[in-house]
């Protein structure tokens, strides 16, 4: 059975993670100095680790030569979490398992010791959605957990988490990962693949991403399986419904002109062309965005998820405008997005 590129490169060790530096060296001196907290809460964006970390984390500490940052990956222990079959690592979706019920059964298992790894470790996926109720049931036992017990909450939302639960565990805030680092990793990825890939290919499927490291693999399987073993910028872009800085310029050039009628040939175009206008404004938000970032900058900057050419392209067109000018069809495009 094919195993989808993003869990296939799934990260196994923290020195395999891009981006989340910082989590990732507290985690590591952490487990070196023998301060291993009780309860986490990783938080952020979809797509940007927090799972990964998680499992990392229970490897470092159920290895056999653990508790350590640097698991063997090939003890019994190491290879059950990576295919979540652990007795000791319970992963939970709190997605479907978020009434005071499994909480209360969460809790009751608690109490047992691991029946072979060193810690018990609890993944609770989408922590955001347990109930104040199931969270009131668990709170007690993350305050005074027995000593074998770590717990470990994902979440895209940490609002929504209680502050008495929050203030019982150590908090991780994910950040978005970088657009050359994403670009870096598909490159790698392509080349374990046998995969050619253009330059502006890789660089629209990781604006599709937006700094998530599993839309951005999602979207290059998806590529692969459109493209074959050869990816090209135009082919990608028509399979992802990005735009082109050629197309998105001929606004720009309308504007510069003062053309009403080349606008309208425009949104013709994209009508016959079958195009979604909503989704062309919200590329030509993030287009005049980037226009204004650029002018502003003035040199490549990383506030700007392009390659250099593209930077350079965007400076050249933002040049020929005022900061206000660009603001107010940021401002614009955003009203009608």
């Amino acid at each position: 059975m094919y195993l989808v590129i993003a869990r296939k490169y799934r990260p196994q060790t923290f020195a395999e993670l891009i981006g989340q530096e910082h989590v990732r060296t507290t985690l590591e001196n952490a487990i070196t100095q023998q301060r291993i907290a009780h309860g986490y809460i990783l938080s952020g964006q979809r797509g940007t680790g927090k799972t990964t970390i998680a499992r990392i984390l229970a490897r470092c500490l159920n290895c056999v030569e653990g508790p350590t940052p640097t698991p063997c990956g090939v003890c019994s222990s190491c290879l059950e979490v990576s295919s979540s079959s652990s007795p000791d690592v319970i992963e939970i979706d709190a997605a479907s398992n978020r009434g005071i019920n499994e909480m209360r059964e969460l809790r009751e298992n608690v109490r047992y010791r691991p029946s072979r790894d060193r810690f018990k470790v609890f993944i609770i996926d989408e922590a955001h959605q347990i109930t104040n109720e199931a969270f009131n049931a668990l709170l007690k036992t993350l305050e005074e957990p027995p000593e074998w017990a770590v717990f470990i909450m994902c979440t895209t939302e940490s609002h929504k988490i209680p502050t008495t639960i929050a203030s019982r565990c150590q908090q991780f805030s994910f950040r978005s990962v970088e657009f050359q680092d994403l670009v870096g990793l598909m490159e790698g990825i392509c080349g374990k693949e046998g995969i050619t890939a253009e330059a502006e290919a890789l660089a629209v499927i990781a604006q599709s991403g937006e700094g998530s490291v599993r839309d951005s693999l999602s979207a290059l399987d998806q590529a692969i399986a459109c493209c074959g073993n050869h990816l090209t910028g135009s082919a990608v872009r028509d399979l992802l419904g990005m735009y082109s800085l050629a197309s998105l310029s001929k606004v720009t050039a309308a504007l510069e002109q003062s053309s009403t009628a080349a606008m309208l040939e425009i949104v013709a175009e994209l009508e016959s062309a079958g195009k979604n206008l909503q989704h062309f404004c919200r590329e030509l938000a993030r287009y005049f965005r980037n226009l204004l970032v650029a002018k502003i900058a003035g040199q490549d900057t990383r506030l700007i998820a392009a390659s250099a050419p593209e930077q350079l392209h965007l400076r050249e067109v933002g040049g020929a405008f005022s900061e206000e000018d660009l603001t107010r069809w940021l401002q614009i495009s955003l009203d009608i997005y």
